[in-house]
């Protein structure tokens, strides 16, 4: 199959959304900008086109061409990493085994496996904590959790959304009390969660809407999200 440029770009606007929030958040609980920001977003922004490449490379098509599209783009946010934080960037090493492991699962699991499917936005939810990272040379625990529990309650609140099987709403609810549980323990404050209330409302009595105006929702409850962060963060 003959591979063109444009088929070497991540077309799921849920991932972009996904990495814009996450940055915003991060950008909002440190309470500063600068230019280095926009370098760390392009960084990271690569970094997530790459799945691409690996899409079409663990497809066995255009093997040479999607493996060096690959490893440019990983060389590429490697050096900008490098030229933002300089000797600092060996503190973002030990970040790499998330999206190390999402890999393998996506290569032996397959990409919908829900763990696979999990893991993705945990990866994804490093943005915030590098952003930080950024501009106070910490890593935040707290936030990585935070904004990982967040995201990843979306995996089953589609779940039982489209299949509407009871085990799924189940989990959907259960997840909402264990992220609950996560973020008191942690001393996270508990408000952030707000937004899950839609994700008990889905499961309880499930709504029929347009893929699209669950996405909308989705964005809507990000920008909620960002804001309670940034307040009571």
């Amino acid at each position: 199959m003959h591979t063109q440029a444009k088929d070497y770009v991540v077309k799921e606007y849920g991932v972009w959304s996904v990495l814009a929030v996450s940055v915003l958040i991060g950008l909002g609980v440190s309470g500063a900008i600068s230019w280095q920001a926009i370098s760390v977003f392009l960084a990271l922004s690569l970094l997530v086109n790459s799945k691409q490449a690996l899409t079409i490379l663990f497809n066995q098509t255009a093997y040479r061409r999607s493996l060096v599209i690959f490893l440019v783009q990983i060389v590429s946010a490697a050096g900008i990493f490098i030229a933002v934080f300089g000797n600092d960037v060996i503190m973002l090493v030990p970040l790499l085994i998330f999206p190390a492991v999402y890999i393998l699962m996506r290569w032996f699991a397959g990409e919908h496996f829900i763990v696979t499917e999990l893991l993705g936005f945990v990866s994804l939810s490093l943005a915030a904590v590098i952003v930080k990272f950024l501009y106070t040379g910490g890593l935040d625990v707290r936030l990585f959790v935070a904004v990982a529990f967040y995201f990843m309650a979306g995996v089953f609140k589609v779940k039982a959304l489209i299949q509407n099987k009871m085990m799924n709403r189940i989990y959907s609810v259960l997840y909402v009390v264990i992220a609950a549980m996560v973020y008191r323990r942690m001393h996270i404050p508990i408000i952030i969660l707000l937004p899950f209330l839609d994700n008990v409302i889905v499961a309880v009595v499930p709504y029929k809407v347009k893929i699209k105006t669950t996405g909308w929702i989705e964005v809507a409850k990000s920008l909620v999200t960002l804001i309670l962060f940034m307040v009571y963060y």
